[in-house]
């Protein structure tokens, strides 16, 4: 039990301290609203959707494997989606089902992809990237997807959006812990020569991240278009802009991990990311600014993951100096 606690205190704890911190700092100022109304709506709705992203990227990321296509992907499935729901009439679980399957068949080109060029897997994402972007351009005449006032667009507010983001975390927590998949994936993070060497299938398990990459980013892409209601083609890699938002929480959920479960992390992430970003804004920082903290902090992340079995290390010594001290007595 005392277990249990600490892993669940640990687990939280960086989203409550940057919640406390900007709690504390907005009262100083003097500015109210933040995280309750409209704002803490909002708060939630970036960390189901950054989340996803994050999670979207996680599983290929972690393995070596950068995949520049995420944002590509969302948009257009987003416009291929929205498009055919608009025209046909279709309700929203069917635009859902829709729009996820468009972006699982475009994260299984990605990974065959990846698979059958055999080149690295940066060049691989970019030239898909261009092709999917090229795609969107070209379909619907430039036009993009605009379905404002659109009854099918329910996905960016409870409970619709918090049900899908926790049956798609439900899903991955079982693929991660329980199947054959999950298994080999983290033989494949550790070291995938090693993993290759014993039998493991790389190549499948890489077709099959991209693939869940696919689903969640076209659950992403839903809650996207819900949000906002139209969707505009993007080109010269522009799409990139979609998932910048996605590396704290990746950081973020590495250091969590050893407290939880990896996607409870990531997702503990991206809220601790909704706060710093809607603290930011409560607060007036501009845009530039904001980008030049985010940066920074993405940057501490980063350090402590590099070096944090240092701590560890340090650790060990001082406990067995100790009792090397106890012995000589």
């Amino acid at each position: 039990m005392k277990k249990i606690l600490k892993n669940t205190g640990m687990t939280i704890a960086i989203p409550a301290i940057v919640y406390v911190f900007f709690l504390v700092v907005c009262s100083l100022r003097g500015v109210k609203g933040f995280g309750v109304g409209d704002d803490f709506a909002t708060i939630i709705y970036t960390t189901l959707y950054t989340g996803l992203i994050a999670l979207a990227m996680s599983y290929n990321l972690t393995c070596g494997r950068f995949d520049f296509s995420v944002g590509s992907t969302i948009v257009l499935a987003a416009i291929v989606g929205g498009n055919i729901t608009k025209e046909n009439h279709l309700s929203a679980f069917a635009m859902l089902l829709v729009i996820v399957a468009i972006a699982a068949v475009l994260g299984l080109i990605s990974g065959l992809a990846y698979v059958l060029l055999k080149i690295p897997p940066m060049v691989v994402s970019i030239g898909i990237t261009m092709v999917y972007e090229a795609c969107g351009l070209l379909f619907n005449r430039a036009k993009g997807v605009k379905m404002i006032g659109n009854s099918a667009l329910i996905f960016s507010r409870p409970p619709y959006s918090v049900l899908i983001v926790a049956a798609a975390l439900a899903v991955l927590i079982f693929l991660y812990n329980f199947t054959k998949f999950g298994y080999q994936w983290k033989m494949l993070r550790s070291g995938q020569k090693i993993a290759v060497d014993i039998g493991v299938n790389e190549k499948l398990n890489a077709v099959l991240c991209y693939v869940i990459a696919g689903v969640l980013l076209g659950l992403a892409a839903c809650m996207y278009l819900s949000k906002f209601g139209t969707v505009a083609p993007e080109i010269g890699l522009s799409s990139s802009s979609y998932f910048m938002s996605a590396f704290l929480p990746l950081f973020i959920g590495g250091a969590i991990e050893k407290y939880s479960d990896k996607n409870v992390g990531v997702l503990m992430g991206a809220f601790a990311q909704a706060i710093i970003t809607s603290g930011f804004a409560k607060l007036g920082l501009g845009s530039s600014l904001q980008t030049v903290l985010n940066g920074v902090i993405v940057m501490a992340f980063l350090v402590y993951t590099s070096n944090s079995y240092k701590i560890g290390l340090h650790r060990m010594y001082k406990e067995k100096r100790s009792r090397a001290l106890a012995a000589a007595k």
